[in-house]
């Protein structure tokens, strides 16, 4: 990548620069021999645990609740992400090409480069929804917020908005034909014209929209359900003569607290490099992001355990569920 006209985010003159970039290409050189074999356990393991957590979601006594709704289309995104990484790490990590690739491989690599974005941003705004109807819920009562209808409705909605802002995306990126008469996928002509403006530009729709954005609402509906927590807690201390009980209700309010809390804490980090990416986007996409890349993959990865994980280690409901699913129960 080559922009005219970057601000310079490292002084390439100074000692410590150069072995903290020093660093981070050693780095990069060892996690990146073992990425392709992490990235495929977890590929495997993630559609397993995925396709039983939407089985489980989606039994008849399991359906009547817009956060297991939420939670199964959160479940299919993560599928999506998974299926697409698993292709791409398959065919680009464990039979890479030098010369290139045939057309539809290098089509698939455009488009799987706009799904992991989209489908990753996805998640992220619909465990945002799923903090947001749980607060409705809490504030104004249950009848209303807690319809499927109105979560599946509500997902809908955040699914088209995202893949929508993911066009650009898509348009930055083309498939490209080499001189071994194979093809690969660069960054689009078009967007690097005039000192890569349209590039910095989707970056900065991309940094902000698709990560800023959702992790500032976590941070606030996070803080929102706190809020009403404790608000629950004085009530109920107040109704039972001092004595805490805790209602299942807010039981979930906690699980849901705790799933917001590892997305902030894994998208954070995501954000600010996206930021840092569209400012400074020749340096830093050439010595940081390149460098991280597979991590900031891994994490994707990992998140696409997150909903599964927490819900069977907090619902009794869905771990009883779980249990009576297998073979050997029966």
């Amino acid at each position: 990548m080559s922009c005219d006209q970057d601000e310079h985010l490292f002084d390439l003159n100074d000692n410590n620069t150069l072995l903290f970039l020093s660093t981070l290409h050693d780095f990069k050189n060892y996690y990146s021999s073992i990425h392709k074999y992490v990235a495929l356990l977890l590929c495997l393991g993630g559609l397993i645990i995925n396709c039983i957590h939407i089985s489980i979601l989606t039994l008849p006594r399991m359906r009547n609740s817009s956060v297991h709704t939420t939670l199964t289309c959160i479940a299919l995104a993560d599928l999506g992400t998974m299926t697409s990484y698993l292709i791409y790490i398959t065919r680009f990590e464990f039979f890479v090409s030098l010369q290139g690739y045939a057309y539809a491989w290098a089509l698939f690599l455009q488009v799987h480069a706009v799904l992991s974005i989209a489908l990753h941003a996805l998640s992220i705004y619909l465990v945002t929804l799923m903090a947001f109807l749980r607060l409705m819920a809490m504030s104004a009562g249950q009848s209303m917020w807690m319809k499927p209808r109105l979560a599946l409705t509500a997902s809908f909605f955040v699914t088209v908005s995202v893949f929508t802002i993911c066009i650009p995306t898509f348009l930055a990126h083309e498939v490209m034909p080499n001189e071994f008469d194979m093809y690969n996928v660069g960054f689009s002509s078009m967007f690097m014209k005039n000192g890569c403006n349209l590039l910095k530009l989707n970056l900065w729709l991309t940094g902000i929209f698709l990560k800023a954005v959702p992790c500032f609402l976590l941070m606030c509906f996070t803080m929102a359900l706190l809020r009403r927590l404790r608000a629950n807690d004085k009530k109920r201390q107040l109704l039972f003569h001092g004595e805490s009980r805790r209602s299942n209700s807010d039981r979930v309010t906690y699980m849901l607290l705790l799933m917001v809390f590892v997305f902030l804490v894994t998208e954070l980090p995501q954000g600010m490099f996206a930021i840092l990416n569209a400012m400074f986007t020749y340096q830093f996409h050439r010595y940081v992001y390149v460098a991280v890349a597979d991590v900031l993959d891994l994490l994707s990865l990992i998140n696409c355990y997150v909903c599964f994980s927490i819900y069977t280690a907090t619902s009794s409901t869905y771990r009883q569920t779980l249990l009576s699913l297998l073979p050997w129960r029966k």
